[in-house]
């Protein structure tokens, strides 16, 4: 029931944020990423049938936010929006079982320059050894 209610008042605030700032401002592309989050968060403990619709769902909206921030055109402003939609859409891939894909984000990921010691190098560093633990699978 709580999950219910987050993901409801989720909603209906990005509603509201689209309506006041337009669905390609930055502001509304991180909360519509954020609210994605939320809801791969409540599918991971679903079994995989009913949590396929939600991890499909959540790829589609990062990939849109992530050609929203491409398109604003400052890639050196939104490179740390870019980095964390390429990160989650690497992490989508690894639990799609698509390495490869994974790989090509990570590929992308490292073009970027982050600050040092930002949050988003851990998960970079746990894409890179989840990549390298599935493709040592796969050969063996």
């Amino acid at each position: 029931m709580v999950d219910f209610f987050i993901s409801s008042f989720s909603i209906t605030a990005l509603q509201s944020c689209k309506s006041d700032l337009g669905e390609t401002n930055p502001h509304t592309l991180r909360n519509v990423s954020n609210l994605q989050l939320l809801l791969l968060e409540e599918a991971e403990g679903l079994p995989p049938a009913e949590s396929k619709p939600i991890i499909d769902a959540a790829k589609f909206e990062f990939e849109d936010a992530l050609e929203c921030f491409v398109a604003l055109d400052d890639p050196w402003t939104y490179r740390v929006d870019v980095a964390s939609l390429k990160t989650n859409l690497a992490f989508i891939a690894l639990w799609q079982g698509k390495p490869k894909k994974a790989r090509k984000f990570l590929r992308q990921i490292l073009e970027i320059e982050l600050p040092p010691n930002h949050s988003l190098l851990k998960r970079i560093s746990l894409i890179q050894e989840r990549v390298e633990e599935i493709e040592k699978k796969k050969r063996s």
